[in-house]
Formats: C-alpha cells, structure tokens, sequence
C-alpha cells in the first residue's frame, strides 16, 4: 500500500511537470503563430506533438481521479475500459508526432549526398502536413478496426468477447507503436553517425571543431539521444502494462510502468525547452515574472 501511495505522489508530479511544460510550449508557438500568422515546418511538428500529450496527460488524470473516487463496480469496469482505449490511442498518437520530429532532424541536419535524401530535404518543409494528417489518420484507422461493441456489457459471453477484443487490443498497439519506435531509431542513430562524420571532417580539415552547424548537430543529438532514452522507457513500460496481471506483479507493476510511462511526454517537454534557445529564454522571463510578484507579496 506504502508503494502504491508513493507511486500516485510521484505520477502525479509527472504530471502536473507535464502539462505545464507542454502547455508553456503550445502558448509559445501558438501566440507566435497568431502574431507572424505563420508556423515553421519543425514548429509544426512540436506544436502538434505537445497538443497531443496534453491529451494524453489529460487521460492519465482522469485515469487517476478515477482510482482516487471510484463510481459504482459496473460503471468503474465501463470507464476503466474507455480510458483505458483511450490512452493507448493518445499514446500512439503521440509516438508517432516525436517520430517525425525525428525524421525531420534527421532530413533537415543530417549530410548526405544520396539524390533521394536531397530531395525529400528540398520537399519536407511542404510535406510536413501531409506527414502529421497521415500519422494521425493511420492510428486513428488502425483503432477503429478494435471491435468495442461488448465494452458495456456484463455478460458471460460479452466477457469473452471482450477477451477477445483485449488481445486484439494489443496486437494492434504494438504493431502500430513498434513500427513508429523504428522509425525513430534509425533517425537517431542516423543523426549520432552525421555528427560524428561531421566532426571527424572537420579535426581533418583542420578548421574550428565548434562552429554553427556543429552547434545545430549537437543540441539535435541532446535531444534525439534524451529523447530515446524516455522512448525505450515509455514504450517497456506500456508493453508491460498492457500485459494480463497474471503474467506480471499486480502490487507494484503498475505503478512503476505508470511511471515510466509518463516520464516520456514530461521530461521530453522540459528537454525541449531547455535545448530550445527561444522557449528557454521565454521560460527564464516568465519565471523573474513570478519571482518579482512573489517578493511584491511576500516584502
């Protein structure tokens, strides 16, 4: 019970660092788009991605105000299920944007003479849209197929179905988060290659090692390595998670994978932030903001 209570406090932390540092991010890139009228391509990409995990961390709270005060048994196995659906949709979604925010590092930073990668780094910048609709509209289709028919029913038969429907569950969750992970492997491990090519060129060529565009490799590389790190974490965490309780250890399983789970949207937002010169400094006048009001009340 001890663990159980600790875990909450900590997955509630998580959370609220999430939102705030997704939400920071959206106002950013929302109030420059409502000044200037115009996003860049990679602004896009972060604004979506960031949309979609506050929709993810609001799921997790919903799941956990629904731990905290339970409704009836029949109606908890209900919303159990919904949310349940639900997060691992948001979840997917949001694998899938941090995955082509690594194809775009990976098309826009990396060097490479090869004609085909010169050209989809010519066209990304337009095929970004196209890009993030079609992430969306492939886990949007992939879990419309889950037959949820029997989700509200307490029938012998409809719990079988719903057994059914479970594994089905599972089976397209790990199809359609797998294929994303690759993608984002072979980004990063791509970009860690270019940066040490880069470098390597240049200690031949016996100019400056730290000029612009190794800065560029650099800050990508913090937060493709950072970012994989959360990622390998998120996505062990939810295959664990989505596994029958029998399989696993009820008593702490859960709450550690809860965890681990919500680390990835929530750290990945404060690394975005810090490796991000304008939202850092944006971040830094808004917290003199509230340290200068602080002393006016407390002085």
């Amino acid at each position: 019970f001890l663990t159980f209570i600790i875990a909450q406090i900590i997955l509630f932390m998580e959370i609220i660092m999430g939102m705030f540092g997704n939400e920071f991010i959206a106002a950013f890139y929302c109030t420059g788009w409502v000044k200037s009228r115009k996003l860049s391509s990679c602004d896009k990409i972060l604004t979506c991605l960031v949309m979609s995990r506050i929709f993810y961390l609001g799921i997790c709270v919903a799941n956990f105000c629904i731990f905290v005060s339970p409704p009836g048994p029949l109606q908890l196995v209900k919303v159990q299920r919904t949310f349940g659906f639900l997060w691992l949709f948001s979840n997917t979604v949001c694998l899938w944007f941090t995955s082509c925010l690594s194809i775009f590092y990976c098309v826009m930073i990396t060097n490479c003479d090869l004609p085909l990668f010169l050209q989809m780094k010519q066209k990304i910048s337009a095929m970004v849209p196209k890009i993030l609709l079609g992430s969306l509209l492939v886990t949007s289709n992939i879990y419309i197929c889950i037959p949820t028919g029997d989700l509200c029913s307490n029938c012998t038969v409809a719990a079988k179905s719903w057994v059914v429907s479970y594994f089905y569950v599972i089976l397209l969750y790990s199809a359609a988060s797998f294929i994303p992970f690759i993608i984002f492997l072979s980004s990063s491990i791509q970009l860690i290659v270019s940066l040490w090519r880069h470098t390597r060129n240049m200690q031949h060529n016996a100019t400056s090692f730290w000029d612009p565009s190794t800065e560029v490799h650099v800050r990508a590389n913090k937060a493709m390595i950072s970012c994989l790190i959360l990622y390998i974490f998120n996505f062990a965490a939810v295959s664990i998670n989505t596994l029958p309780l029998c399989v696993t250890d009820s008593s702490w399983t859960p709450a550690i994978t809860s965890i681990m789970a919500v680390a990835f949207p929530s750290g990945h937002s404060l690394i975005l932030i810090l490796i991000n010169p304008k939202l850092k400094q944006a971040m830094v006048r808004i917290l003199r903001r509230i340290k200068c009001h602080l002393r006016k009340e407390i002085f």
